[in-house]
C-alpha cells in the first residue's frame, strides 16, 4: 500500500470495484478498500437489469457472470392470483434479459476484476476509520486492517459503503427527498422447483405484499418477499415459517414450489429509507447506495450502483475537480428521477400513488405492450415518467408514513 493515491475508495462491492475498475483505465492510481473477506455475501435484491448487464460488460465481467450459470431471463410475468401476464424485456443496447446473480459470486468477480486492473491497488479486510481533513478540505484516509493501521493522501475520496456509509457521516452528508421504509423484505433460495415457459422474472401481487422470484446459479430459485411494514413486529418473531407460509399463499408461485425445497436460510431486513445524499464535498463523493437509496420493490440498486460507478469515472477522466463533480451529482439526479418515483409509488401506493395514478396503472397492465411500458420506466429512459402520467403526478395526498 501507497502513501498517496489519486484516488481512495471506501467499499469493495458493485460500485466501489466498478468506480476503480473505470478510473484504473482512466489513468489514476487507485486504492480501493473492502471492509469484509471477498469474495462474501450481502443483503441484496439480486435483479440485473440489461442496462446494468451492459455496464458489466464494458467492465469486462458480464462473460464471467454469466459463467457463475446464472441463466438469462427474457421475460418478466404479473401474477394477480394464477391470471398471468408476459412480457418480453425490451433490448438495451443489444441486451434484452435479467440476470439473477448471488452477491458473494458477482462482488467477488468484479472485485477480481478490479484487482486485475492497471493502477488499481485493492485490499479487502481493510476498515476505514475517519477523514483526514486539511484547511477544510478531505486529502485522505485513516485505514486499519490486521497488519495495522494507515494514513493515506489522495486527492479525492469516494464513499461507496452502502447505505450507513461511513465515509458520508463523516463527511457531514445532508440528506433530501426522504421516504420512510414503506415495506420488510426477506428471502433465501429453493432448490426443485418448475416454471411454465416462458422462463420469467415472475411477481405475483396483492394489495398489501409481493412474491418475486428467478433462477439463479446452481439450478436455485431465489424468492423474496415483501409486505407492508405494519405488522413486521409480528412477522420477525418467526421470520422463517411466516415467509414459507406468505410465499405459498400466492397461488402462482405455491404451484413453482409445489416439489421445492428451501435449500437456505431466510434472509432479511426491516426495509430501507429513500433517500438522496449530497454527493459532493471539497475532496469527497459518493457513488451507489452511499449517495441514493430507493425501496427494493424496484430491484434496481445493483444497476444503478454499476452505472452511477461509470459516470462518476467518465466525469472525472480529465481529472479531479469541483465542476466534474458537481456534474456527476446532477446527472446521477436526471438518471434515478423516473426509477425513485416509481419506487416510492410502488412500494406504498395506499401512501403515493393517486386515483388517476392507479388507473394508468391499470390500464397498462391489462396489455403485454402496457406491461413493457411500466417496465421500461425503471431502467435508463426507456420510459420517461412524465410521458406515461403527465399532470397526474401531482395529484397525490400523501398518508402520514409509520416508522
Amino acid at each position: 500500500m501507497r502513501n498517496h493515491y489519486d484516488v481512495i475508495i471506501v467499499g469493495g462491492r458493485c460500485a466501489g470495484s466498478a468506480a476503480a475498475i473505470s478510473l484504473g483505465r482512466a489513468g489514476f492510481r487507485v486504492l480501493l478498500v473492502e471492509r469484509q473477506k471477498m469474495p462474501s455475501d450481502t443483503i441484496s435484491t439480486h435483479v440485473l437489469w440489461p442496462d446494468g448487464l451492459s455496464a458489466l460488460r464494458r467492465l469486462g465481467a458480464l462473460d464471467r457472470a454469466l459463467a457463475t450459470g446464472a441463466p438469462p431471463t427474457h421475460h418478466f410475468r404479473l401474477c394477480r392470483g394464477m391470471d398471468t401476464l408476459e412480457t418480453p424485456l425490451t433490448p438495451f443496447e443489444g441486451i434484452d434479459y435479467f440476470l439473477c446473480v448471488r452477491r458473494h459470486d458477482l462482488d467477488g468477480i468484479l472485485f477480481d476484476v478490479a484487482l486485475d486492473t492497471p493502477g488499481v491497488d485493492a485490499f479487502d479486510e481493510t476498515r476505514f476509520t475517519e477523514l483526514i481533513w486539511e484547511n477544510g478540505r478531505v486529502s485522505g484516509a485513516r485505514l486499519a486492517s490486521v497488519h495495522g493501521e494507515y494514513a493515506i493522501s489522495a486527492g479525492l475520496v469516494i464513499g461507496a459503503d452502502g447505505r450507513d456509509s461511513a465515509v458520508a457521516k463523516a463527511a457531514g452528508a445532508s440528506e433530501d427527498d426522504v421516504v420512510e421504509p414503506g415495506r420488510y423484505w426477506y428471502y433465501g433460495y429453493f432448490s426443485n422447483s418448475s416454471e411454465p415457459e416462458p422462463r420469467a422474472l415472475t411477481q405475483s401481487e396483492t394489495e398489501t405484499d409481493t412474491v418475486a422470484t428467478m433462477l439463479t446459479s446452481n439450478g436455485l430459485r431465489m424468492v423474496i418477499y415483501g409486505a407492508f411494514n405494519e405488522d413486521y413486529g409480528l412477522f420477525k418473531q418467526d421470520h422463517r415459517e411466516n415467509y414459507l407460509q406468505r410465499v405459498n399463499a400466492h397461488p402462482f408461485i405455491a404451484e413453482m414450489l409445489a416439489d421445492a425445497q428451501l435449500d437456505s436460510p431466510v434472509y432479511g431486513f426491516a426495509g430501507v429509507r429513500g433517500y438522496y445524499r449530497d454527493v459532493v464535498g471539497n475532496g469527497w463523493t459518493l457513488v451507489g447506495d452511499a449517495a441514493h437509496q430507493k425501496d427494493p420493490v424496484v430491484a434496481r440498486g445493483i444497476t444503478d450502483a454499476l452505472v452511477g460507478a461509470e459516470e462518476l469515472a467518465a466525469h472525472l477522466s480529465g481529472g479531479v475537480a469541483e465542476e466534474a463533480l458537481k456534474r456527476y451529482a446532477v446527472q446521477l439526479r436526471e438518471r434515478t428521477r423516473t426509477g425513485s418515483r416509481m419506487a416510492k409509488m410502488m412500494a406504498r401506493p395506499d401512501r403515493h400513488m393517486s386515483a388517476s395514478q392507479a388507473q394508468t396503472f391499470g390500464r397498462e397492465l391489462a396489455t403485454s405492450e402496457g406491461l413493457a411500458r411500466i417496465l421500461g420506466l425503471e431502467y435508463d429512459g426507456v420510459t420517461q415518467f412524465d410521458d406515461l402520467f403527465m399532470s397526474e403526478r401531482d395529484e397525490v395526498v400523501e398518508a402520514s408514513a409509520e416508522r
